[in-house]
């Protein structure tokens, strides 16, 4: 009987609540409008002016215009333009706009772009070869001084560089040779099982000339340009112009025009050491990788001290007169962004200037430490002076 009576509670409860419910239903229906009228959402006219930020605007105006032009010009040294492809690649689909890389030597190079002007030629854009090249071209008025307000993105902006400015390598007014890079400079190279224990004992610069590697040196000419090391030798007390005379005239080293047949030489063991090693530093890791007996050395522990460089693949200029200046200036922007400067210095082993670039793709030995030698960013130290003496050197000695 509980059970029974507890079933017909529970029952009658349902009831009432449905009731109840539809009594709700009917009252609200009766005090509403049968179709009730939509209340409208005021819906704001997009401004594309107020919205997308002025930098925005500009650079798609350039790209846009860079498109139209289809291609950038780029001059080069060989080696940068093989270390780099890979990246001219990615710019190509990034952008839809063609790279066209004219390569030789930096003093050739000059040659023909000063011909180019003086008939009133102007096909490149782009100038991208070492410092020393760079500067000789801004002497002969092919590149013209950086126009940095063609750094449109935030990114790229200047306070996101190493101490919060734009770095440029070019002697004098410094406002031409914009630098994305610098690593600590090779040494030298040398073959780890002719020279291995003769290295690890050495101190200084000057054991090099001690007679340890008597007829073992290899080393592309020092009066070409191309060489950074004598601005080094010839700024440290220590070393100094005494060092580079007998370092050219007095050492025996087999001086070769061509970097890779030096490096050839190395690994091959016919040669020992290899210095003035010009842009090859990365053919000697590339090596180093593959199991080959070399290896570069930083000058770590010696007396005199480390250097920095810019090296042959860190630096750009703008020709004074381009012909594609749309395409240019979007190169520009796109190369110098955290995102392409990262892959680059995994390629090259140079770390990038922009601080936003982290340094977890380079090897230890590359990565910069305080106090190091910089001559090509020091305003005290007149650029190019060691290569200079080199070139007065190998002329009084009819090597020249």
């Amino acid at each position: 009987m509980k059970t029974v009576a507890g079933l017909k509670m529970t029952l009658r409860g349902s009831v009432l609540v449905l009731l109840l419910s539809t009594i709700a239903v009917l009252v609200a229906a009766c005090g509403a409008d049968a179709t009730p009228t939509a209340v409208p959402t005021a819906t704001a006219t997009p401004d594309p002016d107020a919205i997308v930020p002025e930098w925005q605007i500009a650079y798609n105006k350039v790209l846009k215009a860079g498109k139209e032009e289809g291609e950038v010009v780029i001059v080069m040294g060989g080696s940068a333009s093989r270390n780099f492809g890979p990246r001219f690649e990615a710019f190509e689909q990034e952008t839809g706009i063609k790279v066209l890389a004219v390569t030789g030597r930096g003093s050739a190079q000059v040659e023909k772009f000063k011909a180019e002007r003086e008939a009133s030629l102007y096909t490149a854009d782009i100038w991208m070869t070492g410092v020393t090249s760079t500067n000789h071209a801004k002497a002969e008025g092919i590149v013209g001084p950086f126009d940095t307000s063609a750094l449109l993105l935030p990114a790229v902006a200047e306070e996101n560089w190493l101490d919060g400015h734009y770095w440029f390598a070019d002697s004098g007014s410094r406002d031409t040779t914009l630098t994305f890079c610098a690593s600590p400079t090779t040494a030298f190279s040398y073959n780890t099982e002719l020279a291995g224990d003769a290295v690890a004992s050495m101190t200084s610069y000057w054991d090099l000339l001690d007679g340890r590697f008597a007829g073992q040196m290899v080393g592309t000419i020092p009066w070409e340009p191309g060489q950074t090391n004598s601005d080094f030798y010839i700024n440290v007390p220590a070393l100094g112009e005494d060092f580079i005379t007998k370092f050219i005239l007095e050492s025996d080293v087999e001086w070769v025009a061509d970097g890779q047949q030096a490096v050839d030489l190395l690994a091959n063991g016919a040669k020992s050491v290899f210095v003035y090693m010009g842009n090859a530093t990365q053919d000697i890791d590339d090596l180093e990788a593959e199991g080959l007996p070399v290896k570069n050395h930083f000058g770590q522990g010696f007396a005199e001290g480390g250097v920095l460089s810019v090296g042959g693949t860190c630096s750009l200029a703008m020709f004074d007169t381009p012909a594609h200046p749309n395409a240019m200036q979007v190169f520009l922007n796109w190369w110098n962004s955290p995102e392409n400067l990262h892959a680059a210095q995994a390629i090259t082993s140079d770390q990038s200037l922009h601080t936003g670039v982290l340094t977890n793709n380079l090897p230890e030995q590359y990565i910069r430490a305080p106090g190091m030698f910089f001559p090509e960013m020091d305003d005290t130290i007149v650029g190019n002076v060691g290569l200079v003496f080199n070139q007065q050197l190998a002329e009084g000695a009819g090597l020249r």
